[in-house]
């Protein structure tokens, strides 16, 4: 049986991005040449970055605010409509980061959030961007409808020391199910590039 996923507007979230019944993602190996780093508050971009992971045999580590968001999707809507006014960006708990040298490519997984990828991963870029120097840089992404919005120059500007940054690849949350072939896809030529 499938389990099913969270979808669309206000899609349900346990009020732990993710993680009430289980621990986060560290998915962590001594070889793997691509990573996977995501946050997920409803676990739409989860089931990407887990389908990801297994797709390309790559490490995963799961982001983690420190002050989960909310399970009601207005009170996080609020929430971070408020951090992105102020850029007051949400405090992370990374303090397990694996050494990002080993790494060639970096795939980034986040929903978005009012037209730019959500706060958590927006921090991330702020905290570690410089860190990615060297290495190709794509995007995955979950939206209600929107599109991915202005990613692409977050990750330019974010990021400014990268070979290269690949086109991202933005799905409607109520389509994942149904566009699994064409993430791999993307999956495939993102790695190939």
């Amino acid at each position: 049986m499938t389990k099913q996923l969270p979808k669309g507007r206000g899609a349900r979230s346990d009020g732990q991005d993710t993680n009430r019944s289980e621990q986060p993602n560290r998915h962590l190996t001594p070889t793997a040449k691509t990573l996977i780093i995501y946050f997920s508050r409803s676990g739409n971009t989860e089931a990407q970055a887990e389908l990801a992971q297994r797709y390309l045999q790559a490490d995963s580590y799961e982001l983690v605010a420190v002050q989960p968001y909310p399970s009601d999707y207005q009170a996080s809507v609020t929430r971070a409509t408020a951090e992105r006014e102020r850029q007051a960006w949400p405090t992370l708990k990374v303090t397990d980061l694996p050494d990002l040298s080993q790494y060639d490519l970096i795939l980034l997984g986040h929903p978005i959030w009012a037209m730019t990828p959500a706060n958590p991963m927006r921090q991330f870029l702020i905290q570690f961007g410089k860190q990615l120097a060297g290495k190709r840089v794509a995007s995955f992404s979950t939206n209600a409808g929107y599109g991915s919005g202005d990613t692409q120059q977050v990750l330019e500007c974010l990021t400014p020391n990268s070979t290269t940054i690949l086109p991202n690849y933005s799905i409607h949350d109520v389509q994942l199910e149904h566009t699994t072939s064409d993430f791999k896809r993307w999956l495939t030529q993102t790695k190939e590039s």
